[in-house]
């Protein structure tokens, strides 16, 4: 088989794998590595000479692009409606798992799965202050 087949398969395999990919920039650099390659086989260069330039470009663009790709690429985190319950008050109104300090707390007429930092079941009653949401469980502290 031809080293030209080759690299028209391997830019094929780059391009559509960047194409198909929810995250962004990770095939590219296999692709515009390969296009060299393919200009070196075009131009008669040796196999072995190829290859190396095949993988020592790849190398060298993902370390001088990555960078630069995952700073556009990074989005900021989107608040959501659940967030104004930082710092408000509840109250436990119900001990879902003691075993695992997990607990149902009421805040501002919405219900809410809560546990402590540590862990720990706070009873029936207790006030309780919102420190912060991780997932669908809001993490609180006993009320001073």
């Amino acid at each position: 088989m031809s080293m030209l087949w080759i690299w028209v398969t391997v830019i094929l395999v780059c391009v559509v794998l960047e194409a198909v990919s929810p995250l962004q920039l990770v095939s590219i650099w296999g692709a515009i590595s390969g296009v060299v390659a393919l200009i070196l086989e075009l131009c008669g260069v040796d196999m072995a000479i190829q290859i190396v330039v095949f993988l020592v470009l790849t190398v060298i663009l993902i370390i001088l692009t990555r960078p630069l790709a995952k700073r556009m690429t990074k989005f900021p985190k989107a608040a959501t409606n659940a967030d104004i319950n930082i710092g408000k008050t509840g109250v436990v109104t119900k001990i879902s798992d003691e075993r695992l300090g997990v607990f149902r707390v009421r805040v501002e007429n919405n219900d809410w799965s809560a546990t402590t930092e540590d862990k720990h079941t706070l009873p029936v009653g207790t006030e309780v202050s919102v420190l912060r949401i991780e997932g669908v469980k809001l993490i609180v502290s006993e009320k001073a």
